[in-house]
């Protein structure tokens, strides 16, 4: 589950492998059981080493934090879909309005 303390490690967390592995992150979003990102990559970016990074690291790191009695695990399976730069803003609002969308997963701030 992620909680408040844990959504502010992953969002950082995230963002500076992102930014290490040379890929921006464009938006992030988390409800208490999985995480929406909208990365930007080159054409032949390898996005599984990406998703091992974000989530095995995050998941080693985060369990160590302080405070973190339930630890960090992540499914195994993920998705990945491209998404054509004319829909950017419309994958952007999908991301953000995921605590809408799922008001029973939204992690309170």
């Amino acid at each position: 589950m992620i909680d408040a303390p844990t959504r502010a490690f992953l969002h950082e967390y995230f963002r500076k492998i992102a930014l290490q592995e040379r890929a921006t992150i464009v938006s992030l979003g988390f409800l208490q059981t999985h995480a929406h990102l909208l990365v930007r990559t080159g054409p032949r970016y390898d996005l599984p080493g990406l998703v091992q990074l974000l989530k095995g690291g995050s998941s080693y790191a985060a369990s160590r934090q302080p405070g973190n009695l339930l630890g960090l695990r992540w499914n195994r399976e993920y998705s990945v879909t491209s998404v054509s730069p004319k829909f950017v803003p419309q994958a952007m609002a999908y991301i953000e309005g995921q605590d809408g969308r799922h008001p029973s997963e939204a992690i309170p701030r």
